[in-house]
């Protein structure tokens, strides 16, 4: 479909949706150029990027702790982000065993690592498409770190196989979720066996992942009392196909020295492992389909994925996610029926995920200013970093805002993912936590230095340096602010002419008006 023309309020609007925020100047060139042509850019652009990599390499980020006789000496030094560059075999080293005391804060070094990582990406990162997509799929495929040191040391193995297919065939991200040694662990899969097999990870392969809760027909005793769609399918799932789930992906599990036989044990890699003998490999009914018996190694469990991943209902439940996420609330109706379009007619194909994203974003419910949702305090410090450009090194006591403000990464203890819903983040507490830290990230606190772009505003009068400020974070439309945040100046006896701390105050004003608020 052609994409229609976009002006500058429009632009900022698309930058704060399907990016993190409009940097200087930005929202103007992509009205200037197009939709069309920023979203073959966003698309084109690799999964790695050397400029983040190399402002990584330089961060050094404080460990201390004390010794343990016998069991480790004392640490106090500033270390790179090393294990970023870990293997999985690596990082498994550092979960604590009776056989392999590790400290506490070792063990979480990892998942400390890949937050700050998280953050310098969403701030500067040129894919930053990409970067949404990374974020929604952590939510939709989430795992929680706290109560397991397995799944908190597995967490960068895991952000690698989703940066991997981010942008890719759904059907592939859905098996390296299924083979994540994280999700394994979180959802309690890698204990499970023939004859005992755990409901917990079929069951949210189906409720979370795939079909979705719209598709449960609880009430149905077998999926032969499930209505079938056009196609003939099963419209959706029922609790026997959970059962027979959870029997496809018995033996999928995580090498961690477990004992096969008296003579023979797995390796301590801490990496995805199938073991023949644990597999039930009986005949199995799933959503209407037999699954022959022994067919051989992991062909039930794919069995399984090819099925959901093919799946209408999993279409409509992905995509209406996804729309949510880009677009906002409530869920338009036509961006949704060009997304399920567009994924089930490019099922399976390497860019299947990429036509998805770009079958959303070519209508103008992205630029629609009814739409949107409340900004999430990751979503929030990145656009505010963005629109003033901010010198950003992102800091441990960034991420104890944020989590005070209601969102800490990788910790939210459903497998539902951490929540869109405003309600988590609009209480009294969470907003002044929220403001607290945007103000202190404008005045150059924790994450930033002073910005030259604040700076160069200093001695300018008031009513133009507020001017400046809201048009930089809300866009075009941001008068009102503006005009809000200068009138309060005044009648409080601020200075005319604000100086360089002044103006960074001012900032935070900014960012704390209810239009900055949402994207």
């Amino acid at each position: 479909m052609a994409v229609p023309p976009i002006d500058a309020a429009a632009a900022h609007r698309i930058l704060g949706r399907a990016a993190y925020g409009a940097r200087p100047g930005e929202a103007e060139a992509l009205a200037r150029g197009g939709l069309a042509a920023w979203l073959d850019h966003q698309l084109s652009l690799p999964a790695e990027e050397p400029a983040i990599e190399a402002r990584l390499a330089a961060i050094r980020l404080p460990i201390r702790y004390g010794a343990a006789e016998g069991r480790w000496p004392a640490v106090e030094e500033a270390r790179p982000l090393t294990r970023l560059a870990m293997s999985q075999a690596e990082n498994f080293r550092f979960s604590p065993r009776q056989d392999r005391p590790v400290p506490p804060p070792e063990t979480d070094r990892g998942r400390l690592e890949l937050s700050l990582a998280t953050l310098l990406r969403k701030v500067a990162a040129e894919a930053q498409l990409r970067e949404r997509l990374v974020e929604f799929w952590h939510d939709h495929f989430s795992v929680s770190y706290p109560g397991s040191s397995q799944v908190q040391v597995s967490l960068i193995e895991h952000d690698r196989r989703i940066r991997a297919h981010a942008l890719g065939s759904f059907r592939a991200l859905l098996e390296a979720m299924a083979t994540s040694p994280a999700m394994l662990y979180y959802l309690n899969n890698q204990s499970s066996r023939a004859g005992a097999p755990n409901e917990n990870y079929a069951r949210e392969l189906l409720e979370l992942h795939t079909l979705g809760r719209p598709a449960y027909f609880g009430a149905a005793r077998t999926n032969r009392e499930v209505p079938r769609d056009a196609e003939g399918r099963p419209a959706g799932y029922v609790d026997a196909d959970v059962w027979e789930a959870a029997r496809a992906f018995t033996g999928w599990t995580v090498a961690a020295g477990q004992a096969l036989d008296p003579a023979r044990r797995l390796p301590d890699t801490g990496e995805f492992a199938f073991v023949e003998g644990w597999h039930d490999p009986y005949q199995k009914q799933f959503l209407g389909q037999s699954l022959d018996p022994f067919a051989g190694g992991m062909a039930h469990g794919r069995a399984v994925l090819d099925t959901l991943a093919g799946h209408p209902a999993t279409a409509r439940f992905v995509c209406a996610k996804l729309v949510r996420f880009l677009v906002g609330e409530p869920v338009p109706a036509p961006a949704l029926a060009r997304a399920v379009a567009a994924f089930r007619r490019h099922g399976g194909e390497t860019d299947q995920i990429a036509r998805v994203a770009r079958a959303i974003l070519t209508g103008p419910e992205i630029a629609d200013p009814r739409l949107g949702r409340m900004r999430r305090p990751l979503d929030a410090v990145a656009a505010a970093a963005r629109a003033y450009a901010l010198p950003f090194t992102p800091s441990p006591a960034l991420l104890g805002q944020m989590a005070g403000a209601g969102q800490a990464l990788f910790s939210w203890p459903a497998p539902d993912g951490q929540p869109l819903e405003a309600s988590q983040y609009d209480g009294a507490g969470a907003l002044r936590s929220r403001w607290g830290m945007l103000l202190a990230l404008a005045r150059g606190g924790p994450g930033a230095d002073p910005s030259p772009v604040l700076e160069s505003l200093a001695g300018q009068p008031v009513a133009g340096v507020a001017a400046r400020l809201a048009r930089l974070a809300i866009g075009p439309g941001a008068g009102p602010v503006a005009e809000t945040v200068a009138g309060v100046w005044v009648r409080e006896g601020r200075g005319e002419r604000p100086g360089p701390a002044e103006v960074a105050e001012l900032a935070g004003w900014v960012l704390a008006a209810p239009a900055f608020q949402r994207s």
